[in-house]
């Protein structure tokens, strides 16, 4: 039997034990700590292995990318047919064979069609100079050339504005001023105002216009009234000043018809209407008073 040991050398053994159980733990936490570490290092190693083959990859892309421009194209060989000394002259062959043939004589008969059709010879001077040979020198063709022009559809109204305005300008009848210094009529009266009024109905609208060939509404105005001796001026306020202001219902044929903005302006002719020269593209005409915001002026003596 084993003796227990004692004294001194039981506790040698016991610290001997401690001393391998405390080498075995450091031997297992070195051991994990370097499992550890192993695993770290594998997956830095791999991080950093791929990491190289990207940018090697990508340096060797440059490089190819670099080299290939000091690369020297391979040279096409060009074919014999296709080359440009080769193609020059057949064009200028083709075109010379082309030139020459529509260039020959046009008196170049085959026999027997020039017997068929009763040419005695094919020479082209005999054939000429034959009385029965009609000839005909052509000295010059020329060519006609038709472009289409840029032309825009003409307007109806616009083309009667132009040929009003043409009327109005060749005018030389008597005018406003001419009845001012020899009135026809003395007596200033409704009847003979709108009996003159009447004369020039259809004449048309003219912006401006104090003639029979185009009339505005002061122009109208004015020239009617010039034939009693009456001066008035090409203006709406102005032929508005001239008269005496009176009431619709005392209102009667020859008074003067003036809008209240003193834009229009024409010649009672009563029951509601008046003689005007209404607006562009109109004529002078009897027509409705077409608005209640009017007042009336009396230039007459009764």
């Amino acid at each position: 039997m084993a003796k227990k040991a004692t004294g001194k050398h039981r506790a040698d053994v016991e610290i001997n034990i401690l001393e391998s159980f405390e080498l075995r733990s450091r031997r297992s936490v070195r051991e994990a700590e370097e499992a550890r570490l192993s695993r770290a290092a594998r997956r830095q190693a791999k991080k950093l292995a791929k990491q190289d083959r990207a940018y090697f990859a990508a340096k060797q892309a440059g490089a190819d990318q670099g080299s290939a421009a000091y690369l020297v194209p391979s040279q096409k060989r060009t074919p014999f047919y296709a080359r440009r000394a080769v193609r020059n002259t057949v064009t200028m062959s083709i075109a010379s064979g082309l030139f020459a043939t529509f260039a020959l004589p046009a008196y170049a008969y085959d026999p027997d069609i020039a017997a068929m059709s009763r040419f005695t010879t094919t020479d082209a001077e005999a054939l000429a100079n034959s009385e029965d040979t009609q000839n005909l020198t052509v000295a010059a063709v020329n060519t006609v050339k038709f472009a289409r022009g840029n032309y825009k559809s003409a307007d109806a109204d616009e083309i009667a504005r132009q040929e009003t305005l043409n009327s109005y300008r060749t005018y030389s009848g008597p005018t406003a001023a001419d009845y001012l210094a020899n009135p026809p009529y003395s007596k200033l009266d409704g009847t003979s105002i709108l009996k003159v009024a009447a004369n020039y109905v259809g004449t048309p609208y003219v912006f401006g216009g104090d003639t029979p060939r185009g009339f505005d509404c002061s122009g109208y105005v004015a020239f009617v009234f010039a034939q009693f001796g009456v001066a008035m001026p090409h203006s709406v306020h102005g032929q508005a000043r001239l008269g005496i202001p009176i009431r619709a219902e005392d209102a009667m044929p020859g008074d003067l018809v003036i809008m209240n903005d003193m834009s229009h302006d024409g010649i009672y002719a009563g029951n509601g209407n008046f003689y005007h020269a209404p607006r562009p593209g109109d004529s002078v005409k009897l027509a409705p008073i077409y608005t209640s915001q009017v007042h009336y002026i009396r230039l007459m003596t009764n």
